[in-house]
């Protein structure tokens, strides 16, 4: 790698959907881009991860933030289950009882492919675990695994 290459600015583009995006090139695989936005059923801004070319993101990929928004509440009931499990192997007696109160989204991955079935996931910070962050990945629209970090 040249001198020039190591001060060389991050490609940003102005999605007309996502917003303002910079990209996050990885040495050896598939970059992403990164931005925030409003997360509508929660009315605060979120970050979001998406991996895609450098000609940004997918139409697909907009209608899959549409949809998450649009299905919120479902994700949640799904996700509840595995979080409160995953919360009680540090403290048995964690009982989670209005999820957007006691969680905050803070990112979501949106993946590159939509096809055959795709991983992504959504980080969420909690009362129940101040210093931690709680990921919960999905395959589809299933919830598969919890992961207190």
């Amino acid at each position: 790698m040249g001198l020039f290459n190591f001060f060389k600015k991050p490609l940003r583009i102005n999605d007309e959907f996502f917003g303002p995006l910079r990209y996050i090139e990885i040495k050896g695989a598939r970059g992403y881009f990164e931005g925030k936005g409003l997360f509508a059923p929660l009315g605060y801004e979120t970050e979001y991860l998406i991996e895609a070319e450098t000609s940004g993101p997918a139409e697909w990929q907009k209608e899959f933030y549409k949809n998450l928004q649009l299905e919120f509440d479902g994700y949640i009931e799904k996700i509840k289950p595995l979080i409160t499990d995953e919360l009680r192997e540090e403290d048995p007696d964690i009982e989670i009882g209005d999820f957007k109160d006691e969680f905050t989204l803070v990112n979501i991955t949106i993946p590159f492919s939509h096809t055959p079935v795709v991983r992504w996931n959504m980080a969420f910070t909690t009362i129940h675990e101040a210093d931690h962050y709680v990921t919960v990945e999905f395959s589809g629209d299933e919830p598969v695994e919890a992961v207190l970090e």
